[in-house]
């Protein structure tokens, strides 16, 4: 992507604005889902670009989660081995169908792949 094309599109604020829709529909998904995914960052600091979640009820459950998205193209979401999970980064190329198309799938994901309900779920 370069400057041009970004400017054609216009410019800083259609991107500023792009960053706010996705981040708002991903972090959407992980704060209804009841604390399947689970994000510990304070809302003040979260980030509009790089958003990183567990599983908690079932860390298992996270390789498979990034093997069923690749399979939709969804890739490179594995958390770094510093803070392991899964990481989505929505830098300015990833466009907003990618982010809907993605939160889709952890819709979906988290019908299909259930984990129960534990007292000590909120680590």
């Amino acid at each position: 992507m370069n400057v041009s094309y970004m400017n054609q599109r216009g410019g800083i604020p259609i991107y500023d604005r792009e960053a706010d829709i996705k981040s708002r529909m991903l972090y959407d998904i992980l704060d209804k889902s009841g604390d399947y995914y689970v994000n510990r960052t304070e809302k003040a600091y979260r980030s509009r670009i790089n958003v990183n979640f567990r599983i908690e009820g079932n860390r298992a459950l996270e390789k498979k989660l990034i093997t069923e998205a690749e399979k939709l193209k969804i890739i490179n979401i594995a958390g770094h081995s510093t803070n392991p999970g899964i990481r989505i980064s929505m830098y300015n190329a990833m466009p907003v169908a990618g982010v809907v198309q993605l939160c889709h799938f952890l819709e979906k994901f988290q019908k299909e792949n259930p984990v129960a309900k534990s007292l000590n779920a909120k680590l």
